[in-house]
């Protein structure tokens, strides 16, 4: 029986919906997600529909969930609203209606309905995502247009000319290089059906059996909610592919156990954001910003999954360590046996969730696109789930999966827009080009001030932005100034998108961090700094793609396996260095600490075998002092 009450109320993070509207929600979001799974699957649909109905479907459902203000209405849409979704639907509608004739009849000749409709549509987009993500992003957006009407006020090379509000309006709406561009094709035809598969999963049960995995594996360990909070994040992130749905997904029941065993709010809310943005990096499914980077670098998306494998294990195996070493600094233990289930019991019960991921991983090495190998993906979860009682996804739940889908879109893809129009100003200006030969300039030619520069503009730029926005603007304005300098276009797309996950746990506005602190009941600031802490191999990973190449397997297999466990080996090494703790429970003194340090920075970056020798020498001295000194006060055991 089909239990459709649940189709009259919608729960959101700030309005809740109920009756008719809540019902309207549902029925666009069903429509919404399964329109999308269908295009995956069998992929009849046009450019123009593709494009056009994501950006329409996605603010309609955004204007229905997020209210304009603190005094709008909570249980429904205002008025303001519903004017509001009815010129969405009709300026968008027009472009997709209107689109081939104008690419056939009036180009560089657009009539006033078009110029007209494009000013609504503008400013649609800059509501859409100033209501789910706050002003920021719809501000950066409407500098760009001013720009391009006032360029000849630019400094220096960003000068230009200026161009009038026809042209900038045609750019931004009738075009598909700006509003309609790559951004907005990537999330339709890539991102939202991973989403949708990401729900299902979910929804079948994937989540929990992710987590009691996690708990099973490392629940054991010294410290061990944290650990779990590590490898169910990591997990998790798999399939999700967002650092604040893992933070609030896996969060809430990872940084309450932590702290009941005895780590700190602040560090327990920063062990879950770092672990969680540590997720958008994690092969198969990783965040959607790499979606966006398969497309501009032109290279497949498995090829990119693939480069991932390292980065991602590294900076976990990192994580875990700083995580160890905390838990030797408190003196804690594991979790009570009594609270610990079997690995071979969860495994039992739960080995079929892995099965869609193998369903899309195997497709991908078949050489299948991604959008259907997440239909596939999708289908097999809906399928297994049938394998136990507990998890079956009757009609109720695959509806709520593709509701949960289309919600889940509603704030991810609400920038989406938004980012089209700041690319095209971009573009239309030619700004990156300019911004590249500024920040070559800048830097003098020199690579390594040039990465500290885009690591620099990626915090300021990633401030109340999301991931992959803040990758978006630095893939242009940032990532050729890289390639120019000799960095590999896929390494220089990488190191940028990695700097972009960094404005996720960096103060002053640090998102993951945020929700953690939130859950955990601590400071933001101090939970922020703390989440910088056990996440400082990722303020070092762009410059170890632009350094250390075989970290995305360029090399032979010889060096990429040596350079592979000599950089492993310099995270733990750092991981003491931070925290002067060694495994054994032994404070390290300040020199101890430099020397482990040293050797860490040397293995981590081995120009050549003698920076490595130097490194070993460095370590050994450590080890040395540590063993013939006596043990100073302040020594811990587990």
């Amino acid at each position: 029986m089909f239990d459709a009450a649940w189709l009259l109320r919608v729960e959101g993070s700030r309005r809740t919906l109920t009756g008719l509207y809540a019902l309207a929600f549902n029925l666009v979001a069903i429509g919404f997600s399964g329109f999308y799974l269908y295009t995956s699957g069998f992929g009849l649909v046009s450019t123009q529909s593709n494009r056009g109905i994501y950006l329409m479907l996605t603010s309609v459902l955004v204007f229905l969930l997020y209210p304009a203000r603190k005094g709008a209405p909570t249980h429904r849409p205002s008025v303001v609203d519903l004017i509001l979704i009815v010129l969405t639907v009709v300026t968008i509608g027009y472009w997709i209606d209107q689109y081939v004739s104008y690419a056939m009849f009036r180009v560089s000749s657009p009539s006033q309905t078009d110029l007209a409709m494009g000013a609504v549509a503008i400013l649609i987009m800059l509501e859409t995502s100033r209501r789910a993500l706050g002003p920021t992003i719809s501000i950066i957006a409407v500098i760009f247009l001013l720009q391009l009407y006032y360029g000849s006020y630019l400094p220096g090379r960003l000068s230009h000319p200026g161009m009038s509000v026809e042209r900038i309006l045609e750019f931004t709406y009738s075009t598909q290089e700006a509003l309609f561009g790559v951004v907005t094709a990537t999330f339709a035809t890539f991102v939202f059906p991973f989403m949708i598969f990401g729900a299902f999963l979910e929804r079948s049960g994937a989540g929990n059996f992710f987590m009691n995995l996690g708990t099973a594996v490392a629940g054991q360990w010294r410290g061990g909610p944290a650990k779990v909070a590590v490898l169910t994040s990591a997990l998790f992130g798999s399939i999700s592919g967002s650092s604040v749905a893992n933070v609030v997904t896996t969060g809430s029941f990872t940084i309450p156990l932590m702290k009941r065993t005895g780590f700190r709010p602040h560090d327990a809310g920063a062990i879950e954001a770092i672990a969680s943005t540590g997720g958008q990096f994690m092969p198969p499914v990783m965040g959607a910003g790499v979606f966006i980077l398969a497309t501009l670098t032109e290279t497949s998306y498995l090829t990119i999954a693939l480069m991932n494998v390292i980065p991602a294990c590294v900076f976990f195996l990192f994580l875990l360590s700083m995580v160890d070493l905390e838990a030797v600094r408190l003196g804690l233990k594991g979790l009570p046996a009594e609270d610990i289930p079997s690995v071979g019991k969860v495994l039992a019960e739960g080995w079929h969730f892995i099965l869609p991921l193998v369903v899309v991983i195997g497709l991908l090495f078949s050489g299948y696109s991604p959008e259907f190998c997440a239909f596939w993906g999708t289908v097999s979860a809906a399928v297994l789930s049938w394998r136990r009682k507990e998890t079956r996804m009757g009609p109720a739940d695959i509806a709520k999966g593709l509701v949960g889908g289309a919600q889940s879109n509603a704030s991810a893809g609400a920038a989406i827009g938004t980012l089209g129009i700041i690319i095209g100003g971009i573009v239309l200006a030619g700004l990156g080009l300019k911004f590249s030969a500024v920040l070559i300039d800048f830097s003098q030619g020199n690579l390594f001030i040039a990465l500290c520069l885009v690591t620099l503009v990626s915090i300021i730029i990633g401030m109340g932005s999301s991931t992959t926005g803040s990758y978006i603007i630095l893939s242009v304005v940032a990532a050729p100034a890289l390639i120019q300098l000799g960095v590999p276009t896929v390494a220089a797309h990488l190191a940028v998108f990695y700097a972009a996950c960094l404005s996720n746990i960096t103060p002053p506005v640090c998102v993951s961090a945020f929700a953690g602190a939130a859950i955990a009941g601590a400071p933001p600031m101090k939970t922020g700094f703390a989440a910088l802490k056990y996440g400082a191999t990722l303020v070092l990973m762009p410059f170890s793609f632009a350094y250390v190449p075989e970290l995305l397997l360029q090399g032979t297999w010889i060096e990429i396996t040596y350079t592979t466990v000599l950089y492993a080996s310099g995270c733990v090494l750092l991981a003491v260095a931070i925290q002067g703790m060694v495994p054994t429970g032994r404070r390290a003194t300040p020199v101890q600490r430099a020397l482990f340090g040293c050797g860490g920075a040397a293995f981590m970056f081995p120009a050549t075998i003698w920076v490595d020798l130097a490194g070993l020498a460095a370590v050994l001295a450590a080890v040395a002092l540590l063993r013939f000194t006596p043990t100073p006060a302040g020594r811990f055991r587990t």
